[in-house]
């Protein structure tokens, strides 16, 4: 008789239920309000094509992912990839590093959502409730949802995800009903419109890229998703084509609803003079991207703990956090993580203010995550030659992953030249500091626990028929064949 290996509920969640998982861990509101100022200064009247250049390499990479997610459904995502393609030591770094990218979330996700929440209170109301009050109590409710099941993060998240994304819709279609600044126009998607060139329209991709962060996280679902090797890749190619839109569209109604007057580069909350000139409701807005982290923070919460329990099943840190409690949700990691983030978001917070925790934590996301990005998409192309050579495309799995993996040295690049100051000079200093500890971890494991790394990325490693079973029998030649 097979068994389930994973522990997680098989079966929990569909191809659309993936597909609202990763569009709301994007946070299409959120994306929008805070990555626009940073896109516009650099991209300006073109704003909308450095987004949609950015939608094109995530598509890239949502294909090499999607190529992993079929012959791999598993909750293990860059780890077991690149477990496969690298090797275990591989993977193990990419898992450690993948912990810390996911990891920084929760606290960025609350932190803001605290500040923002205490904010709003403020201004509307004239209540002064400390913003850390905001940020316990959306993690207890985060925390509350997260452990009734997948299923129930996934039709929280669609509630919220389809409030935010319709509000934004209707500022949209307002801006360029009216005609924008100077009439609606397609010349926003011309480079001749960048205002410093190619130059400016390669750092607006840059900040396009790191908006579609997220996407990812559908690989994450490959143990709870039904039919996981069509449901994953469907969910990957939905999130980044539907959300990949709306971008585009923000950008364009941005543009057409400044014109091309350099008004829009230098606009440090342009959504909010928008708002303002075409609405007039500027308290909509607040409560839309307060909507847009909350669904963020839900999502985010799923994939992570998904990750935190694929690589405690394999031991490679404490075992109880892979192991499932009630409803076969990973009970221990949830809480594991949730403790784990508003603790860092409070401390944080006094640190260097909540919306300064916001950055910082986004600068370890945004660089790690592409890192990642980069890695899996080499990953691809070894894994095929290595266990796949007779289905190997030279599209699909060479060319695709290779131009992915060399567009996306421009966000590093950005990332570092030159290098910030403060505490986002920190942020990069702590992601070196982490992975080198997790480089030491590894030397003690190959040293002291060496068997652990032939269990890794095992797990339905011989799931050909993508029912979320493996083949016990074929364990010791898959620990075999990847050291």
């Amino acid at each position: 008789m097979e068994q389930q290996t994973s522990g997680l509920r098989k079966g929990a969640l569909s191809a659309v239920g993936a597909a609202v998982i990763s569009m709301a861990f994007m946070g299409p509101a959120t994306s929008v309000f805070f990555n626009t100022p940073l896109a516009a200064a650099a991209a300006g009247y073109a704003l909308p094509l450095a987004i949609l250049l950015a939608m094109v390499v995530c598509l890239l990479v949502a294909s090499v992912i999607a190529s992993f997610a079929r012959k791999l459904p598993t909750a293990g995502f860059a780890y077991t990839f690149n477990t496969h393609g690298f090797g275990q030591r591989g993977g193990f770094v990419s898992g450690w590093l993948l912990l810390l990218a996911y990891g920084m979330v929760g606290p960025m996700l609350l932190s803001a959502i605290g500040s923002f929440t205490a904010d709003f209170f403020r201004t509307e109301f004239d209540w002064n409730v400390p913003w850390w009050v905001f940020t316990v109590l959306f993690g207890a409710v985060v925390w509350g949802i997260s452990a009734l099941g997948v299923s129930q993060s996934a039709k929280t998240a669609l509630v919220f995800l389809v409030l935010e994304i319709g509000v934004l819709l209707a500022l949209f279609a307002m801006i360029l009903g009216k005609g924008g600044a100077d009439g609606v126009t397609l010349a926003p998607f011309s480079p001749g419109s960048a205002h410093d060139g190619i130059s400016g329209l390669g750092k607006g991709m840059l900040w396009g890229i790191l908006m579609f962060i997220g996407f990812e996280s559908a690989g994450t679902l490959g143990e709870e998703a039904r039919s996981a090797r069509r449901a994953i890749p469907i969910a990957l190619f939905t999130a980044v084509l539907g959300i990949g839109l709306f971008y585009v569209l923000a950008g364009w109604s941005a543009a057409v609803g400044f014109g091309d007057h350099k008004a829009l580069a230098t606009d440090a909350e342009p959504w909010t003079t928008l708002m303002h000139k075409y609405w007039g409701v500027g308290w909509l807005l607040a409560l839309t991207v307060l909507n847009s982290q909350f669904a963020n923070l839900i999502s985010g919460v799923t994939a992570q703990v998904r990750v935190i329990f694929a690589m405690g099943r394999e031991g490679l840190i404490p075992r109880r956090l892979g192991t499932v409690g009630h409803g076969q949700v990973p009970q221990a990691a949830l809480a594991c993580y949730m403790v784990f983030s508003m603790a860092a978001a409070l401390v944080g917070g006094v640190w260097i203010e909540p919306l300064g925790m916001y950055g910082f934590a986004g600068q370890i996301v945004g660089v790690a995550m592409v890192v990642i990005y980069i890695s899996i998409s080499v990953s691809l192309i070894r894994f095929y030659l290595r266990e796949h050579r007779a289905e190997f495309s030279v599209l699909k799995h060479g060319a695709v992953p290779a131009v992915a993996a060399v567009l996306l040295l421009l966000p590093i690049y950005g990332q570092l030249v030159p290098l910030p100051t403060g505490p986002n000079r920190v942020a990069l200093a702590l992601i070196v500091v982490w992975l080198a500890a997790g480089i030491g971890y590894l030397a003690w494991i190959v040293r002291n626990r060496p068997r652990l790394l032939g269990a890794m990325g095992r797990v339905f490693a011989d799931d050909e028929d993508g029912d979320g079973t493996d083949g016990t029998a074929g364990a010791a030649a898959q620990a075999s064949r990847h050291s």
